[in-house]
């Protein structure tokens, strides 16, 4: 430990520097913090107004060092960007990789690049978001590609904690606005599309929730007609260089039953396929190449407008089937093991509006049971 001059910097080993400087004097010190058998690394402070103040902080190095806790990085959140990116572009789905890459470069690093990550703080990220012209949906997105970056900062030693915990998070009523059809319109949908080269297709979504991509990912293998079911195996997303088939969202097969007007759709969709492809593509064009996803979305709001039915997405129609399952009173666990959830509480919180009637309904089948069974005494 010892005094420095706040004029010059030079170290005073008395009350006043030798410059003449009426600045007051501070204390500073220095620390070696290299653990045993390594070269010499020192660590160092300065500006302290006591004695007391530099010894503890240079016991606090000191045991930090000890202790194995890392030293913030003077990386900037752009410099960390160019070695994060690379590293996790062969850990995730190409298109959450162009997701990550998009946000960073248009949104965040415009923003917080120059920042050190030793100095980025939780109220820099707040008002950084604040700043965003986008959707709430779009900032979400955007946080949770931030919170991955630095959390993987916290892993490669560079932070203590992550400074985006609790900068944003989702709340029920900032979702999206879902719209769904209802049992009669969606009946009118399918009417409208029966006998189309798509029919299967178009009944397969509405009928079992299955996403887009796993829909147009399934071959003719997964289908198990007889037994009543499909095995979802694959999903075919985007990827770095275009469409890809790939494993499904949460990385697992899953089993879903099929209705018999399904089973027999598919069964008709078979045996029209001409050009049948060494991986059996299920829903190919001509030529046995898979669908293109965008076009298919395309397709379906043509067939909606010419129905003339309220307009929908195309993966409203998975809404649409996990919405009436619910209220037509299943088990929540069934509706989310067939929509491949992770949880059955994801389904929960994204269903939300069906629950109410949910409840009433079981409320008075519970009451209808129990009076059922009361004896009226007569007076």
């Amino acid at each position: 430990m010892y005094k420095r001059c706040q004029a010059d910097g030079r170290t005073v080993k008395g009350r006043r520097c030798t410059c003449g400087s009426d600045r007051r004097i501070v204390w500073a010190w220095r620390v070696d913090v290299a653990g045993p058998g390594e070269p010499r690394r020192t660590k160092g402070g300065s500006g302290l107004a006591s004695r007391g103040e530099a010894v503890e902080a240079m016991r606090k190095a000191a045991t930090a060092a000890e202790s194995g806790v890392p030293e913030p990085s003077t990386l900037t959140l752009a410099q960390w960007s160019e070695q994060w990116l690379p590293a996790v572009q062969g850990k995730v789905r190409g298109g959450t990789w162009r997701g990550y890459e998009g946000a960073m470069r248009n949104h965040l690093l415009p923003r917080l690049g120059a920042v050190q990550l030793r100095r980025l703080t939780l109220a820099q990220i707040e008002a950084a978001y604040a700043d965003l012209l986008v959707a709430v949906k779009t900032r979400h997105n955007l946080h949770l590609t931030l919170h991955r970056c630095l959390a993987d900062a916290v892993r490669n030693d560079l932070l203590v904690k992550n400074p985006a915990d609790g900068a944003h998070r989702l709340t029920r009523g900032s979702r999206p606005e879902m719209k769904v059809w209802d049992r009669d319109q969606l009946r009118a949908f399918l009417d409208h599309v029966a006998g189309s080269d798509l029919a299967a297709l178009w009944r397969l979504l509405a009928l079992s929730g299955m996403r887009r991509g796993e829909a147009l990912g399934l071959q003719r293998d997964d289908l198990h007609l007889d037994a009543g079911f499909v095995t979802v195996r694959r999903t075919r997303s985007r990827g770095l260089a275009g469409w890809a088939i790939g494993p499904t969202k949460n990385g697992k097969a899953r089993r879903v039953a099929l209705d018999a007007g399904t089973c027999q759709e598919l069964r008709e969709h078979l045996s029209r396929q001409v050009v049948i492809t060494m991986e059996g593509i299920l829903f190919a064009d001509a030529a046995g190449r898979p669908l293109d996803p965008d076009g298919v979305s395309g397709a379906f709001e043509r067939l909606v407008r010419e129905s003339g039915l309220p307009r929908i997405r195309l993966h409203d129609l998975r809404h649409t089937a996990a919405t009436l399952m619910l209220a037509g009173g299943a088990n929540p666990k069934v509706v989310s093991e067939r929509l491949g959830h992770s949880s059955v509480q994801v389904t929960m919180d994204i269903y939300a509006h069906v629950l109410p009637g949910m409840q009433e309904e079981a409320a008075d089948a519970l009451a209808a049971t129990v009076d059922a069974g009361t004896k009226v005494v007569s007076a």
